[in-house]
């Protein structure tokens, strides 16, 4: 049982958590506090596992509704540069998320559709004021260097050839997913969260 405060009205949302018969099950309702990026992409796998179930049996109904205080992405999520990195982890303990993060992005890009997903390459540039610094590194990274960078710069290095460096722009893909999973958005802050067992204790 969540409590929100919604435009000065509490409203409650209940999600049964004991176990039915098929024949007497009851409609369910997830609610997933938080419409960033992590929130929204939540509630987008589980309405993409429900759809699955609900395939197989469609005697239960469950909604999913995203609580956001604001909007979806309307904080860190929607202003990032929405940069990722296959490999920067590697060797640290979060290898693995790095890894398939960087894969799931890309496929459920195109199942979304977004237009801004792109693989490029990245370059690493430091201020300095050498200024043919540009020109030797456009001898060495070649068309990776773009014409429009140059003047006085430092060191310039290569930190992804593009195969394992990407971008997208983080509010589109947010909108996507809410669009494409049938997520219902609730504007509203959550004030209190009343837990029960399945005997209702």
């Amino acid at each position: 049982l969540i409590t929100t405060a919604l435009n000065g009205t509490c409203i409650q949302a209940f999600s049964s958590l004991t176990m039915m018969s098929a024949a007497t099950r009851t409609p369910k309702s997830i609610v997933v506090i938080g419409g960033g990026i992590q929130g929204t992409s939540i509630a987008y796998q589980l309405s993409q596992k429900i759809q699955k179930n609900a395939n197989q049996d469609a005697t239960t109904t469950t909604t999913i509704q995203i609580l956001e205080a604001k909007a979806p992405a309307s904080a860190a999520s929607g202003k990032g540069g929405g940069f990722m990195a296959r490999s920067w982890g590697d060797g640290g303990p979060t290898q693995g998320l790095h890894q398939l993060a960087f894969d799931l992005y890309e496929g459920i890009a195109k199942e979304l559709g977004c237009e801004s997903y792109r693989k490029l390459p990245v370059l690493s540039v430091s201020p300095g004021k050498n200024a043919k610094a540009g020109q030797a590194a456009r001898g060495s990274l070649g068309d990776i260097m773009p014409d429009w960078l140059d003047g006085n710069m430092g060191r310039i290095g290569l930190m992804g050839e593009g195969d394992d460096t990407a971008q997208i722009t983080p509010k589109e893909f947010v909108d996507k997913m809410i669009e494409k999973g049938g997520i219902n958005v609730i504007l509203g802050q959550c004030i209190g969260i009343d837990a029960a067992d399945a005997d209702g204790d």
